[in-house]
């Protein structure tokens, strides 16, 4: 089904189409915002948040060849960004294996928390357009072009921002035995 039939369904409220629609874009929105917030119990407000947002807002959703995900994407964001400054909390990131599989080994887990705490603090030092372009690359799992999309800029500006990030990350970041 494409981003235009499924908008199609949206609008006329077809339950499959919102099911659709989380399957679709669900466990990769939800690492996005995990990203953002560090937080599972916020991330999951978030999330369930900007699927009422799309309930309430598709109507006057108009489909003009960029993907729906790029829309949905920046509810997410504002939201998870407006939820942060209620929360008085730091926007980060965790390692995102950790949710994807749970980890039994306490050397294992102190390690990973260490490793997640630097990173959070290397990305707090990037600005807020090298942190998105990061966290939508890497954590949200998106190409180049979708986040370009999602940010409304040119794939090439993505590119150069991501780029510059990593090299700041990489002057942030201790070096790795």
């Amino acid at each position: 089904m494409t981003d235009a039939e499924l908008i199609e369904r949206l609008k006329a409220y077809d339950d499959d189409a919102y099911r659709e629609a989380i399957a679709r874009y669900g466990d990769a929105l939800y690492r996005y915002v995990y990203s953002l917030t560090g937080d599972p119990h916020l991330c999951e407000d978030v999330v369930a948040e900007t699927y009422l947002k799309l309930i309430e807002s598709i109507g006057a959703y108009t489909y003009y060849g960029a993907p729906f995900k790029a829309w949905l994407y920046r509810i997410a964001h504002n939201l998870a960004v407006n939820a942060l400054k209620r929360a008085r909390r730091t926007v980060g990131v965790e390692d995102m294996d950790r949710v994807a599989r749970p980890i039994t080994d306490p050397a294992i887990r102190i390690v990973d928390r260490l490793e997640a705490a630097e990173v959070r603090s290397a990305l707090e030092q990037l600005t807020e357009e090298q942190r998105q372009v990061l966290l939508l690359r890497f954590a949200a799992g998106q190409s180049p072009r979708e986040v370009a999309q999602v940010l409304e800029k040119s794939e090439n500006a993505v590119k150069q921002l991501q780029w510059r990030a990593l090299r700041a990350l990489e002057r942030l970041l201790p070096p790795r035995d």
